[in-house]
């Protein structure tokens, strides 16, 4: 069986993981996708398409052709492999921000992540109507496009920054999320809803907001690829009882480190709020 600790492999799967999330985002954008084939899931505001079901097809099948010991978790499909027993495991969202995809407003990407028993160790994150790449792996850096990221110094002060932050569930407010735009709101820092995590994640961790957070309920696929790339982006990566590691299912935020403590208290306190109204 392959070992994938040392950086070498690590280095030759982050370039895999790009050349697959740009290839088949491109793909993406190329389909010709009739909104009438676009169907729900869960609820009204749980879309799919047949590009979401064949985007993942495609990168399952490159996957498993290359890393045949490799377990896969994805969106649309069963999962594939036994992830206990992998030494690695893929976590794919063929198309993050389905809705954005479906009715054509932009910020839709492909995002391709990977765990190993340490913890996220590559992400690809291809934002499709950008056709831009943003991926990073493990001690390795981010890069855009395969080129190593060029980061701006990390703001000191959130007066006049961005924060990002998705829906709970695609149309509801996570908990503590009135609060918490009134403390941002006195803070002067400009929030917006983008419809996608990992591109979410992957702007902060180039340094184009000054966090993101996700404080409620998220899959493996939402996250994996862009918490390497905010962690590589020398963000912080805390839960809502602190600093965490790993792929934490009950609420993230990855934050600048001068601002990160600031941010997570208030966060602590929006959801004690809420829950004592």
């Amino acid at each position: 069986m392959d070992d994938f600790t040392g950086r070498g492999d690590l280095s030759e799967m982050l370039e895999f993981a790009e050349r697959l999330a740009r290839e088949v985002g491109r793909q993406a954008r190329r389909a010709a996708l009739d909104p009438a084939d676009a169907t729900m899931k869960a609820h009204a505001a749980d879309w799919v398409t047949p590009i979401d079901v064949e985007s993942e097809a495609r990168i399952r099948h490159a996957i498993t052709s290359r890393y045949p010991y490799h377990a896969i978790i994805g969106e649309e499909l069963s999962p594939h492999g036994d992830a206990d027993a992998s030494p690695l495991v893929w976590h794919i969202d063929p198309i993050d921000g389905t809705t954005n995809f479906v009715f054509g407003l932009g910020n839709v990407s492909v995002s391709i992540g990977a765990v190993d028993d340490v913890g996220p160790a590559i992400g690809a994150v291809h934002d499709i109507y950008r056709d831009e790449t943003v991926s990073a792996a493990r001690g390795l850096g981010v890069r855009v496009n395969g080129e190593l990221a060029r980061i701006p110094t990390h703001t000191a002060t959130l007066a006049g920054q961005v924060l990002l932050t998705e829906w709970s569930g695609g149309y509801h407010r996570w908990a503590g999320f009135d609060q918490f735009l009134d403390w941002t709101t006195s803070s002067q820092v400009t929030v917006r809803i983008i419809g996608s995590c990992a591109l979410a994640l992957a702007h902060a961790g180039l340094g184009r907001a000054a966090a993101t957070i996700l404080p409620a309920r998220h899959n493996s696929w939402d996250l994996a690829a862009g918490i390497v790339i905010a962690s590589e982006g020398r963000y912080r990566l805390m839960g809502v009882d602190g600093d965490t590691r790993g792929l934490p299912s009950t609420g993230l935020l990855v934050a600048a480190p001068a601002v990160a403590d600031e941010m997570w208290a208030a966060w602590r306190r929006s959801v004690a709020d809420s829950a004592g109204r």
